[in-house]
């Protein structure tokens, strides 16, 4: 490895002998090196500073290495942070729960000094490649913007201009009252679509910059999240004759991250469902899921569906279909802002969907580390 493409490795081993052998492997090969003995004092280096790569021990005392990474996923500076776990367990089960929670490799002791340096290298290059792709479809999705403002702008404007334009001519004439009803109502209608078209090209240039949450995160359980965006699209459900229905009314289970971004995300998943619903639509179903250290805001709905291809692609970070080609036209705008919503979280979305049958979105989110976790025992 060249010094050029060196970085830093924060090393959590308990076992001093085992600590000193990592870190010297680790040095020779021009790594700057951190070292803890236990997940309390990472946390506390990582207070400090933040590395490239965390090569983790997991039976610690003080607080083990799933308990460090729940606390890492928890925080938006550190959410995205490499973890390789170094431990003695070699089960098939040990390596698939590992996995299953997000972590870039498993090295079990005793590791040869070549297996280490190749998966920490292996780590970083991915980080940095994830950062260059990152920055690319950022690029992309600007380039995307710009066309997608050239249609979705140019239809609600055109259903303005053309009613004002109509009003203005025969202003001077004795208007009835249903020529007036149906264009004001237009003119609103198209007002209305040219209001939330900005509102999220606002909040798409306000957020797809950032790579951490502004300010602050915030408290809020899942249930409440989905609970008021059901009362912001109240109206609009009761027009289309939707049954807004939640599956998991008790839910306790919180959240910690921007209150006002998960609130825009959660409505414009569930304006989705509405507005590509199907005449035999009835419902959409709200309800908070959970998986390993994730909790999931679902949107589960009886719209047109979209087809397995373009499932494929919206799935993708910052994917939008082209235009003539969207099964949900309009919609790739809304999952472009939740996926940046997703991502900003430490999260993504999900999305699974039969055509002619229904489609199911969730939010995935990193679960908040629990309070007693943080006092852990001397």
């Amino acid at each position: 490895m060249t010094e050029s493409s060196a970085g830093t490795v924060l090393v959590v081993e308990d076992n001093p002998a085992m600590n000193n052998a990592i870190c010297d492997i680790l040095e020779l090969n021009n790594y700057k090196i951190h070292s803890a003995g236990n997940g309390k004092e990472a946390l506390d280096i990582l207070s400090k500073t933040r590395p490239d790569v965390v090569l983790c021990d997991i039976m610690m005392p003080q607080m083990d290495g799933y308990t460090l990474l729940r606390h890492t996923r928890a925080d938006e500076q550190l959410r995205t942070l490499p973890f390789i776990f170094l431990t003695a367990r070699s089960s098939p089960e040990d390596k698939r729960q590992a996995k299953s929670i997000g972590i870039e490799d498993y090295l079990v002791k005793p590791v040869d000094p070549e297996d280490l340096t190749v998966a920490v290298d292996n780590a970083l290059r991915r980080s940095r490649n994830l950062a260059q792709e990152t920055q690319v479809q950022m690029d992309t999705l600007r380039n995307q913007i710009v066309r997608t403002l050239q249609h979705e702008f140019r239809t609600p404007l055109t259903f303005i201009l053309g009613y004002a334009e109509y009003l203005a001519e025969v202003a001077g004439d004795q208007l009835d009252l249903d020529t007036l009803r149906v264009s004001t109502n237009a003119i609103l209608e198209g007002g209305h679509r040219l209001q939330d078209l900005v509102e999220k090209f606002l909040m798409l240039a306000d957020i797809q910059y950032r790579q951490k949450l502004p300010g602050t995160a915030e408290s809020l359980t899942a249930q409440q999240i989905l609970t008021n965006a059901a009362a912001t699209l109240a109206k609009e459900a009761e027009a289309a004759k939707i049954q807004i229905v939640f599956s998991t009314p008790d839910s306790t289970d919180k959240i910690n991250g921007d209150v006002r971004y998960l609130h825009r995300a959660v409505v414009h998943l569930l304006e989705n469902a509405i507005q590509y619903r199907r005449a035999e639509s009835k419902r959409v179903w709200l309800s908070v899921v959970h998986a390993d250290n994730y909790l999931g805001l679902q949107v589960a709905d009886e719209s047109r569906g979209i087809s397995d291809e373009m499932v494929i692609r919206l799935q993708r970070p910052f994917e939008q279909a082209e235009r003539d080609e969207r099964t949900m036209p309009g919609a790739g705008l809304s999952l472009a802002l939740i996926q940046h919503v997703a991502r900003l979280h430490g999260g993504y979305l999900d999305i699974s969907s039969h055509e002619g049958v229904g489609s199911t979105f969730i939010l995935w989110l990193p679960r908040p580390v629990v309070s007693a976790e943080r006092q852990a025992p001397q």
